[in-house]
């Protein structure tokens, strides 16, 4: 691997690790549909201009029956995906969001099964089950009475994964005839309509007056660094080296969200945090290998 894809994967790591306490430090000011939505307000914008430059306005162009398909994907990918993760971390920590959302793994090996006929190994099987217990320890910390109280932000992350997989097997089809960044593009702009309604009604954008510093630099490092450059980054990385190779470096990111958790939020690192997240990480490796 060329040093600089090394360098840019880990500054990809670092970035989508402190995501999450982004977003943490930005709903202590905003609330949560309008924080997804100002987001991708920023976003939306650059990655179109970063298309527009790289591809032509040819790549912008929408026909009129891919219409509901963007819509669809951006609802999928976009609305559903960032307003549930948001409001769901006001309820849950860093820590557990981050390990979660890997959950996405496993339900796209389903659904790509189910509606387009890729065979499901013994091997990716295995990995989902072994995935589902470490969700399953994460959730109740380890007891059985915690089914009892089981936590909704929990649930919530686990939720927006399975909508994230949803959107990655239909993305798929749409990218045989467009290109990832025209896709993506259309995704955010669609989502981002989508998401101007639940912003709108939540709070009617009264509290920007009181915003400080904080919840600006938690907009713009979500929108700038996390859905554009680091996205970015992403395809750079697997276009110059194997698939397989650049996944690894997701495994290290639930591992910098807990450290900077720990260091910036106070979270506390439990044992049963730390034995379902090596499970779900396991059971994500198996059901991509």
């Amino acid at each position: 691997m060329k040093l600089k894809t090394f360098l840019e994967l880990l500054a990809l790591v670092l970035i989508w690790s402190g995501s999450w306490i982004a977003i943490k430090w930005g709903l202590t000011e905003i609330p949560p549909y309008s924080l997804a939505f100002f987001r991708f307000l920023i976003a939306c914008p650059v990655i179109v201009a970063i298309t527009y430059r790289l591809e032509g306005i040819k790549s912008l162009k929408i026909n009129k029956n891919e219409i509901i398909t963007f819509s669809i994907l951006g609802l999928l990918g976009v609305t559903l995906v960032q307003a549930i993760q948001v409001y769901a971390l006001k309820f849950t920590t860093a820590i557990n969001s981050s390990i979660l959302i890997n959950f996405n793994v496993p339900f796209i090996a389903i659904f790509a099964m189910i509606f387009l006929g890729e065979a499901l190994t013994k091997k990716t099987a295995f990995g989902i089950f072994v995935s589902f217990i470490g969700a399953v320890i994460i959730v109740i910390n380890g007891s059985l009475s915690g089914f009892q109280r089981i936590n909704i932000g929990d649930i919530l992350i686990v939720l927006t994964g399975i909508f994230w997989a949803a959107y990655s097997v239909a993305g798929k089809k749409t990218m045989e005839q467009r290109t990832p960044l025209s896709m993506t593009s259309l995704s955010f702009l669609f989502g981002t309509i989508f998401l101007f309604p639940m912003a709108l009604f939540e709070s009617r954008f009264s509290f920007i007056s009181g915003v400080t510093m904080l919840g600006v630099g938690s907009v713009l490092y979500l929108s700038l660094l996390c859905s554009v450059y680091a996205y970015i980054c992403w395809n750079r990385s697997m276009k110059c080296e194997k698939a397989s190779n650049v996944a690894m470096f997701l495994y290290f990111v639930p591992v910098v969200t807990a450290i900077m958790a720990w260091f910036l939020l106070g979270e506390v690192i439990t044992l049963f945090t730390v034995l379902g997240g090596i499970l779900v990480i396991f059971g994500v490796y198996l059901a991509e290998r």
